[in-house]
Formats: C-alpha cells, sequence, structure tokens
C-alpha cells in the first residue's frame, strides 16, 4: 500500500467520524429540545380576576433539620357549583398548589430567566383549571389514572422587582374544597374541613385489626416495593382530617393526613405522596405541611435519620409558615 492510498483512507475516516460527529450532535440537540419542551410555565399574576393567591415560605429547620426554605403558591378560585348560595359562601372551592422545593444539591432554589426565551411554553389559566379537572374526578366521562401530581412538568414564574424568576425544584398538584357531610364521598385531592377528626394512629389501629398479616400503609417508608401489602391505591387513598388548631393569626387551622403508600424504587421520588400532612385554612389555603418523599430521597443530604423521618408520620408534625407560628 502506497502513500496515497493511506492518504485516501485516512480522509475517508476522517469524513465518516465528521459525519458521526454531526448526527450526534444534532441528536442532542433533539434531546435538549425535547427535554425543554417538557416543561411548562405559568406566569402569577399579582392581581387577576381568575383567581386569589396566597405565598406562604416555612422553614425546614425543624422537620428536616437543614437551613432550607419551602414556599408554597395557593391559587384560589371558586369551583362549579348548582346551588349558587353554596357558591357564594365559597363551600367549593378549587385550589392550585405549586410548592417551591430547595435545591439541596448547594445550587440557587430560584434562577432568573427571560420570558423571550420560554415564550412558548408558558401556559394560560385556563390549561391550569383543565388540569385540576382532569387530575381531581370533576369530569364524569374522563378515565382517571395512578397520577395526580407533576414534578418539574409546571413550573411557577414569579416577578421580582421587574425580573422574571423560576424555581429549580417544583411541585404541582390540586385540591378539590369540598366541606360537607362525611355521607359523601371524599376522593384522593379533597379538603373537606367537615369531616370527623382522626389521627393516624387511629387509623393504623384500625388497618391492622382489619389487614393484621399486612403493614401499615404510612409506615413503609425506605421499604421494597416488592414486599405485599393490602393497600388498594386508586380505591384507598385520600386525605384525613386529624385536628383543628387555633393559629396566632386567630384562624383556624385544620390539620390534614393522606393515606397513601410508599411503593416507588429507591431511584424514584414518592411524588404521589406530595404534600402528605398539610394545615389548611380557609381563604388562604395550605399554610404549612410536609414534603416526606423529597426530602426522604435526598437523605444522604440530612442530618436526620430514618427513625427521624418516620416519627414525623407517626407524631404528624409539620413545617408551619412562618407568619402563623
Amino acid at each position: 500500500m502506497n502513500y496515497q492510498s493511506i492518504m485516501h483512507i485516512k480522509k475517508e475516516l476522517q469524513g465518516q467520524n465528521a459525519i458521526k460527529l454531526l448526527f450526534l450532535f444534532i441528536l442532542l440537540l433533539i434531546c435538549l429540545d425535547k427535554t425543554q419542551a417538557q416543561t411548562k410555565y405559568f406566569l402569577l399574576e399579582d392581581t387577576s380576576k381568575n383567581y386569589k393567591v396566597h405565598q406562604v415560605t416555612m422553614s425546614a429547620k425543624e422537620l428536616y433539620g437543614i437551613d432550607a426554605k419551602v414556599e408554597c403558591f395557593n391559587i384560589l378560585y371558586d369551583g362549579y357549583a348548582l346551588d349558587k348560595k353554596a357558591f357564594k359562601k365559597g363551600y367549593d372551592q378549587n385550589l392550585i398548589l405549586f410548592s417551591v422545593l430547595p435545591d439541596l444539591e448547594g445550587k440557587e432554589t430560584w434562577k432568573e430567566i427571560a420570558l423571550d426565551s420560554i415564550q412558548k411554553s408558558i401556559i394560560k389559566f385556563g390549561t391550569l383549571n383543565n388540569l385540576f379537572e382532569s387530575h381531581t374526578y370533576s369530569l364524569f366521562f374522563n378515565k382517571y389514572g395512578n397520577k395526580t401530581k407533576f414534578l418539574n412538568e409546571y413550573k411557577i414564574i414569579v416577578n421580582r422587582k421587574g425580573k422574571f424568576y423560576v424555581p429549580t425544584t417544583c411541585l404541582l398538584q390540586f385540591y378539590a374544597i369540598r366541606n360537607r357531610a362525611e355521607i359523601f364521598t371524599n376522593p384522593f385531592g379533597t379538603i373537606n374541613t367537615d369531616l370527623h377528626e382522626i389521627s393516624i394512629k387511629e387509623v393504623e389501629k384500625i388497618y391492622m385489626d382489619r389487614y393484621p398479616y399486612s403493614e401499615f400503609p404510612l409506615y413503609g417508608i425506605g421499604e421494597s416495593p416488592y414486599r405485599i401489602i393490602s393497600f388498594d391505591r386508586l380505591r384507598d387513598r385520600r386525605e384525613y382530617l386529624s385536628k383543628k388548631i387555633n393559629l396566632k393569626t386567630g384562624e383556624i387551622g385544620y390539620q390534614f393526613w393522606t393515606f397513601t403508600d410508599w411503593y416507588e424504587h429507591s431511584h424514584n421520588y414518592e411524588l404521589e405522596r406530595g404534600i402528605d400532612r398539610f394545615l389548611y385554612t380557609p381563604g388562604k389555603g395550605i399554610i404549612g405541611g410536609s414534603f416526606d418523599f423529597y426530602f426522604y430521597f435526598n437523605r444522604k443530604k440530612l442530618p436526620i435519620k430514618y427513625m427521624d423521618f418516620l416519627n414525623n408520620i407517626k407524631e404528624e408534625k409539620v413545617m408551619m409558615g412562618d407568619d402563623f407560628k
């Protein structure tokens, strides 16, 4: 083989490598574009004819042992009611909750963003309301699955002194506020302040009497998803009213806990737990809560241990908004 033949082969190989590199570059751009397209944004208005907003900031120090903040943005608006008197009293309201969780990787929880760069991904309030209806059993003709919450698929945009910011980690979930007698059903995602009060430990006793060879669903934190449990996730999930608290503002806080299990693998978030224990007050929304699904997943970055998480559940501990302590 002479020199010219060797150079010819070299050029062909270089050309092939260039094509491969170009192909990989295009594939990377497509993947990045799809990743960006997956996230939708909602620009929060300070004043809107469609909804009212109440923001709450709570410290994670006491519950999770870390000097970090959780910010909750309650979007409240009237729900559909055939009874117009009930409608005027605000018995039926809808609650869209955006929870901004702290970035535990040491980065910024909020980052500045140019609206022009995400203009095509910004959704209107009507889209949020459609999401609410699709994930709160509001449409009788709809088929409902296991998923009711979204992590980083939808993010809130806030305006701070003329600059726009989006959170690094954002949880979106929904609640139908339906205050009425206990004879009515209270499906998953319902806040009902007229329920009878019952604690986690009381339900645990009833559950274990019925399923003595099973495990109480709330205590399965960190357990294998392949274990045998007697929990019908779609049928049994719901929120229970646990107690009423007199707040320093003179308002009444209603503390709820979510009856659901731990079923994901350790490398996944237990996303459907959401804000699994929470404090609600009429007119303002959720003013306190716990996010065990998030902090337990990131437990290696925290000073608390497994038993601390389990005790927090059993004792129904929550963070509380700074203004309500």
